[in-house]
């Protein structure tokens, strides 16, 4: 059964690039010579490849990225993600489509799906057409019965156009070449969805004056009802709408009902598809939830709404066990995809994306690439961590002493803790330190590369297995890779396994290494033979440099590949 699940997945990965292919690629160009085919060693001979073909300069590409997202699809299946598509991205058909797609295939590859579909750009659009101009007050629509008509009206066309979307059939081509040719095909939609009432809201009601008619704040989602849902392998729909318990229809905000949704349901992960007017900040790929909650506030600052900061303070905070106080989103006049991630990281989704809807096949290269294409805010997966201080010597040296004297640490001095301590990055927990790592910068490699030493890595014996070294490995990776360094190396004699299960090649005996610099190697004890081992934190990796002839596919391969972790 598992290798029929592999098959289905790789077959679902085919199918869908191939579909992909075809919206962009209609129909087959022929260039000015009126060629007719191609030649034996894939170059054109004047008519293009088919949709979904691959050239031979391709091949270690196509296979590198599966051998590299294999642990990322093991991973993320059974995981639950709540994705908000804004009305921004739903109205643009080109967009729609490529993430649709993307989403199809995250649904095929086991990842629980629940989509947010967003309305507002919609909404003011049918006003304007009937001649209404679209009202808001702090940030709110104010819903009049006019208004009302309109959003029921846009938020049933969103939820058709992704619908539509998720019908498509699969490539009968493709799937009748890896069948048996004598079985009958008969295909319904591709993929089932469902919606409901499964939103619950309250009147807004009547602020500062102003009645928002209906206007709708969030209470919950129905999250036992969604589950038995995603349990049924359907995709679930949400989009701005909700219910009160008084029968009512309820205008929302699709940002606060992917939030309410992912802290009710327990999500993995939150995305919001972004585009430059909703998230026009240049944001890292990692941003910790601390330092998002700063940004906000700097912004804000910057504006000189320093007033408006201090209301807006705990706008992403809690305000009792079952809300969150969306109150004051709006009144920011802040990007509300970044205000959301807060929010959910605040209350226990371990992780948010911001991604651009404009990238092509964003969405898979956030998941399954090592480093992804997006913001990621994270509440948990560095928590502890910090920079060594003097206090921190003796805790380091009791994690240390016990591998030094079985030999599998090289022993280290006090005189060189201390002249290194500044390198040192600790994990702690209740002022406890349980793990340590020294990341120390060795200057250029024989490449020209930036290359620092990752050393003294140790978890204590009561936490390893608990995730603080993958967290701690990671935290010095994202470090380097700030600090422009492309190239981290390691000594090792015995814990060899568990970095290249992390991405670290085998780069032979440290003593007699080209990749270590010299300075380095000469300090080797070549009685230890240690051996070297790297990972490449350069981008792109290098086995992507290709001529641009099919027939280059024999050139030969460099030595290291940029791996994921």
């Amino acid at each position: 059964m598992k290798n029929t699940a592999t098959f289905q997945m790789l077959l679902a990965i085919g199918v869908t690039a191939m579909q992909h292919q075809e919206q962009t690629q209609r129909k087959y160009d022929l260039n000015s010579t009126g060629g007719s085919g191609s030649s034996s060693d894939g170059s054109d001979t004047g008519l293009r490849k088919p949709p979904g073909s691959l050239r031979k300069k391709d091949f270690r590409k196509f296979v590198h990225f599966f051998r590299q997202a294999s642990p990322y699809i093991e991973g993320h299946r059974e995981k639950t993600f709540v994705i908000v598509i804004p009305g921004e991205v739903v109205a643009e058909e080109n967009l729609l489509s490529t993430v649709v797609e993307d989403i199809a295939l995250l649904h095929s590859l086991g990842v629980r799906v629940v989509l947010v579909l967003g309305a507002r750009q919609q909404i003011d659009e049918l006003l304007q057409k009937q001649g209404e101009a679209p009202q808001y007050a702090a940030g709110y629509r104010v819903t009049d019965a006019i208004a009302m008509q309109a959003t029921v009206q846009a938020a049933g066309a969103s939820r058709m156009a992704v619908e539509a979307q998720l019908s498509k059939g699969p490539s009968l081509q493709v799937i009748r070449r890896h069948s048996r040719s004598s079985e009958q095909m008969h295909y319904g939609p591709a993929l089932h969805t469902v919606t409901g009432n499964y939103v619950a809201g309250k009147r807004k009601g009547v602020v500062g004056g102003v009645d928002f008619g209906s206007t709708g704040l969030v209470r919950f989602v129905q999250a036992d009802a969604i589950r038995k849902q995603l349990n049924g392998g359907h995709i679930v729909l949400l989009g701005n709408l909700a219910y009160s318990a008084a029968g009512e229809v309820l205008n929302c905000d699709c940002y606060s009902v992917a939030t309410q949704a992912a802290i009710d349901l327990q999500a993995d992960k939150l995305f919001c598809m972004t585009t430059p007017s909703l998230q026009p900040f240049d944001l890292p790929q990692w941003l910790p939830i601390s330092d998002a909650e700063q940004l906000l506030q700097s912004l804000l600052e910057s504006k000189g709404e320093r007033q408006l900061a201090r209301q807006a303070e705990g706008a992403v905070g809690r305000t009792g066990p079952g809300e969150i106080d969306f109150e004051r989103w709006y009144v920011s006049g802040l990007p509300l995809a970044l205000i959301a991630a807060c929010a959910a990281c605040q209350r226990g989704v371990k992780r948010a994306h911001l991604v651009d809807a404009r990238m092509d096949g964003a969405l898979l290269l956030e998941l399954y690439s090592r480093d992804g294409v997006g913001t990621m805010l994270s509440a948990d997966f560095y928590e502890g961590i910090r920079g060594a201080v003097p206090q921190d010597l003796a805790a380091i040296q009791g994690l240390l002493l016990p591998l030094e004297e079985r030999g599998i640490l090289a022993p280290r001095s006090d005189a060189q803790l201390l002249s290194d301590l500044r390198f040192f990055r600790v994990a702690e927990r209740d002022a406890n330190v349980l793990a340590c790592a020294m990341v120390k910068p060795l200057g250029a490699g024989c490449d020209n590369e930036v290359v620092s030493e990752v050393a003294a890595f140790c978890v204590h014996p009561d936490y390893r297995g608990s995730g603080r070294g993958d967290s701690l490995l990671a935290y010095l990776e994202q470090e380097a890779k700030s600090q422009r360094v492309d190239r981290l190396v390691l000594l090792t004699t015995r814990t060899a396994d568990w970095f290249e299960q992390r991405g670290f090649q085998h780069a032979g005996p440290a003593h007699a290494s080209p990749f270590l610099p010299d300075g380095r190697r000469q300090q080797v004890d070549q009685a230890r033979n240690s051996q070297l081992y790297v990972k490449s934190l350069a981008d792109p990796p290098q086995f992507e440099t290709f001529e641009e002839d099919d027939d280059d596919v024999h050139a030969e391969t460099p030595v290291l590949l940029n791996s994921k972790a």
